[in-house]
C-alpha cells in the first residue's frame, strides 16, 4: 500500500524500512506504548533486522512523522491471522500508537487517524477500518471515537479484553471525492 501520497499540512506517512527498526524498537519499549503493545510477534522480529526476516513486520506498516519527524507507528493487516482480531474479507485491522512522548497529551491522535483512515479508503477498496484497543487503553478509545469510529462494545479475545471500534467507508466519502 503506497499512502506517502497521503500527507497533508504537517503530518506524513512514511512507507516502514529497515532504518526506523531501532527507533520503533525504542518506542516499543517506552511504557506508554509497552503498557498496551505486547504482542509477542513483535520481539520475534525485532531479534534480527535483516529485510527479508522482517518482511510481514514492514508490510502493512508505516512510521507516522509530523514535520518530517518520526513520531509513532501504523499497522494495517488484512487477514484474521492474529487471534486478537476478527475481521471479515471487507475490513483492514488498524493499530497505532505515537512512541514519541513530546507528542503525547496534544490530542494529535484523532487528527493522525483521520490522515490515516483518508490514506486507506484512498489506497484501498477496504468497506470498514476496524481498531480492537485494550478496554483500559483510553488514549486511543478516545482518539478513535474523536476520528468518528463507531464503538460496538467489549469483546474478549486471546485472554484480553478489547473494546471493538469500526468506521465504515460512508462515513468519510465526502472526504474522498
Amino acid at each position: 500500500m503506497k499512502m506517502s501520497g497521503c500527507k497533508e499540512g504537517n503530518i506524513a506517512f512514511a512507507e516502514m524500512s529497515n532504518e526506523y527498526i531501532e527507533l520503533v524498537k525504542a518506542w516499543v519499549a517506552k511504557p506508554h506504548v509497552c503498557r498496551w503493545w505486547t504482542d509477542s510477534w513483535s520481539e520475534e522480529i525485532f531479534q534480527d533486522t535483516s529485510y527479508k526476516k522482517n518482511e510481514s513486520f514492514i508490510h502493512g506498516s508505516m512510521i507516522t512523522c509530523i514535520d518530517d519527524v518520526p513520531i509513532g507507528l501504523s499497522q494495517l493487516y488484512f487477514s484474521s491471522s492474529s487471534p486478537e482480531t476478527s475481521l471479515s474479507c471487507d475490513e483492514c485491522g488498524l493499530r497505532f500508537f505515537i512512541g514519541d512522548a513530546k507528542y503525547l497529551k496534544q490530542k494529535l491522535g484523532r487528527v493522525i487517524i483521520g490522515k490515516l483512515v483518508e490514506g486507506i479508503f484512498r489506497a484501498t477498496k477496504i468497506e470498514r477500518i476496524v481498531c480492537e484497543p485494550q478496554a483500559d487503553n483510553w488514549p486511543a478509545i478516545i482518539s478513535l471515537k474523536r476520528a468518528k469510529f463507531r464503538d460496538h462494545g467489549r469483546v474478549r479475545r486471546a485472554n484480553l479484553s478489547l473494546v471493538r471500534l469500526s468506521l465504515p467507508r460512508n462515513l468519510v466519502e465526502k472526504k474522498l471525492k
